[in-house]
C-alpha cells in the first residue's frame, strides 16, 4: 500500500488524525508499521494503571462481597469443613481479594488481553479480506489495530476520573444498566447484562475505527459486512469468559 500522505507523520500528528482523519491516518500506519504499535500500547497500558491505582480498594472490597457470597452458595459443602479448614479458605480468599492482588493480576492479565487482543482482531480483519480478495500483509494490520483501541484508554481514563470524582467504582458499565438487577452475582451471569456492559460511546468509537482500518486496506470493498461480522465476533470472545466463570463459580 502507497503511502497517501507523502511525508512522514509524527506520533502526535497521528493522534490527531485518528480523530480527524481516521482512514488517512491508519492508512499511514499500514504503509509504515514499524513500532507504530509502541505508543498506543504505551497509552492503553497507562490509562490501565491509573485506573487500577484509583479503584483498587473499591475493587478489593466487590470481589470480597462476590466471594462471601460464593461461600453462601456453597451451603452444605461449607458445613462438611472443619473449623480450620473454613478459616484457612477465608484467609485464601482474603488474599485474593486484597487491592494488591487485585491491580497485579488484573494488570498483567489486562496486558496480556491487550496483545491477544490486537493479534486476534487483526487476524479476524485478515481473513475477512483475504476472502473479499485483499492482498495485506499480517503485521502491518495488528500496527493500525493497535491504533483502534485507543477509545479503551480513553475509557479507562474517564472511569478513573469517575472514581476520583465520586470515590466508586461504575459497576453497571455501558447500556447493562437497563437490565441490571442490583445484584452483583445474579448480573455477572445475565447475557443481556454482559453484552450491554460492552455498548458505549466508546466502543462505538473503536467500531468506527475499524470501518476506516477495512477502508483503509481495501478502498474499493464494502466494509460494513465485515465491521458488524467483527463486532458480533468481539461482543462473543469478550462476554463468553465472563459467562462460563459465573456459571462455574456461582452455579447461575
Amino acid at each position: 500500500m502507497e503511502d497517501t500522505t507523502g511525508k512522514p507523520m509524527r506520533s502526535s500528528a497521528l493522534l490527531i488524525g485518528i480523530i480527524d482523519r481516521p482512514r488517512a491516518a491508519l492508512a499511514y500506519v499500514l504503509a509504515h508499521p514499524r513500532w507504530k504499535w509502541l505508543l498506543p500500547g504505551l497509552l492503553c497500558l497507562a490509562a490501565t494503571a491509573l485506573l487500577l491505582m484509583v479503584s483498587a480498594e473499591e475493587l478489593s472490597r466487590q470481589a470480597a462481597q462476590q466471594q462471601a457470597a460464593a461461600m453462601q452458595a456453597l451451603g452444605d459443602q461449607m458445613q462438611t469443613m472443619t473449623a480450620a479448614q473454613q478459616e484457612q479458605m477465608r484467609q485464601q480468599m482474603a488474599r485474593f481479594s486484597s487491592p494488591q492482588f487485585l491491580a497485579a493480576t488484573t494488570f498483567v492479565t489486562g496486558a496480556l488481553g491487550l496483545v491477544v487482543g490486537w493479534l486476534f482482531a487483526a487476524g479476524l480483519l485478515f481473513i475477512g479480506l483475504a476472502i473479499g480478495g485483499g492482498e495485506l500483509k499480517y503485521a502491518p494490520l495488528v500496527a493500525a489495530v493497535s491504533w483502534t483501541w485507543l477509545p479503551f484508554a480513553l475509557r479507562s481514563l474517564v472511569d478513573a476520573g469517575w472514581v476520583l470524582a465520586t470515590g466508586a467504582v461504575r459497576v453497571n458499565p455501558g447500556l447493562s444498566y437497563f437490565f441490571s438487577t442490583g445484584d452483583l452475582v445474579a448480573d455477572a451471569g445475565n447475557l443481556l447484562w454482559l453484552l450491554a456492559g460492552q455498548v458505549d460511546l466508546f466502543w462505538l468509537w473503536h467500531l468506527a475505527l475499524i470501518y476506516a482500518l477495512i477502508k483503509a486496506a481495501r478502498p474499493r470493498g464494502g466494509a460494513w459486512a465485515l465491521t458488524i461480522v467483527y463486532a458480533m465476533v468481539y461482543l462473543a470472545v469478550r462476554v463468553a469468559p465472563s459467562l462460563l466463570a459465573a456459571r462455574l463459580s456461582f452455579g447461575l
